[in-house]
């Protein structure tokens, strides 16, 4: 059934990121909103776990109309991200390139001059751009993004397209540790990790965010302090009509590194907490709502109810 699925999906895709390539973004923009509607009218838990996260952190400081917007804005970008991951299979690198503004680049630019370094992101904005516009605009190093593999064959190959076309990697998650110690010890490396969803317990660790204890990969501080890299920060956030995108670059922090290994752990990746809680409260439009973030210890805000 799978090879059935991918043999249309691989039909799909290329058919119709070939007609996206052609159309400019005006008529982009309306596919980008007609496909963000069906998503909204279509989902419902999806839109019931992106209330009930922001209910959670905002409560009364946000009106029922804002979180709505935010909430629409959700799928809008959800929707940008699927289909120009699709017309960048044919559109032209160049002409892509060329509508981003970048902020800040002196600090991934002094990170590569000291060798290896970490990059972390977010499901923020276009969080897929972030490793577009770093492997184009930085060849002279080798980015390896890691993630998680789907179940069709046709959809990876289609990932990894997209990304060895501007230069970067892909490394799947399962199995990645040995894959990243082996980088990590040949120069000019770097990784990128995305670091803002919920993980379990026995996996994670405890951080605070939003006032409220969540679990958090430790990954990004354990490859710091164990190479003596710094963490940076790199998020894209999108103009109204996606014509345009800015991408900023943040110092999280050098390896920290005393007797107390797990002292230091817990520090660096609190920091990337509060870099992720920053820039939701800088731009809560941009951040991917639909993700069970609280689920560890606040599971029951997630309890399904239907509302009809």
């Amino acid at each position: 059934m799978n090879k059935i699925l991918d043999f249309f999906i691989i039909i799909f895709a290329n058919t119709f990121g070939f007609i996206l390539s052609l159309i400019g973004d005006k008529i982009f923009y309306f596919c980008v909103r007609f496909v963000a509607f069906l998503f909204k009218s279509l989902d419902k838990r999806r839109k019931f776990d992106c209330l009930n996260n922001l209910d959670f952190i905002y409560g009364d400081k946000r009106s029922s109309v804002e979180k709505q917007r935010i909430l629409h804005r959700a799928y809008e970008n959800f929707a940008f991200v699927l289909l120009n991951s699709l017309r960048l299979l044919f559109m032209d690198k160049a002409k892509y390139l060329s509508k981003f503004q970048a902020h800040n680049t002196e600090i991934i630019e002094n990170a590569i001059n000291g060798g290896d370094f970490l990059v972390i992101t977010a499901h923020y904005g276009d969080w897929e751009a972030t490793a577009r516009w770093i492997a184009a605009n930085y060849p002279q190093i080798k980015l390896s993004v890691v993630g998680r593999m789907t179940n069709f064959s046709s959809i990876n190959a289609l990932m990894e397209k997209s990304r060895e076309t501007f230069g970067s990697a892909f490394v799947d998650k399962k199995g990645a540790s040995k894959v990243l110690v082996r980088l990590l010890k040949e120069p000019n490396n770097a990784i990128g990790l995305v670091i803002d969803q919920h993980i379990s317990p026995n996996e994670g660790i405890w951080v605070e965010f939003f006032g409220r204890e969540v679990t958090h990969t430790p990954i990004a501080a354990i490859l710091s302090r164990k190479y003596n890299i710094p963490i940076i920060a790199v998020r894209t956030t999108l103009n109204d009509d996606y014509s345009g995108y800015n991408i900023y670059f943040d110092f999280i922090t050098n390896a920290i590194i005393s007797k107390d290994s797990k002292a230091d752990i817990a520090q660096m990746t609190q920091l990337q907490a509060n870099w992720t809680q920053q820039i939701i409260e800088e731009k809560p439009d941009e951040w991917f709502w639909f993700h069970k973030r609280f689920k560890a210890k606040y599971n029951d805000i997630y309890t399904y109810k239907s509302k009809n």
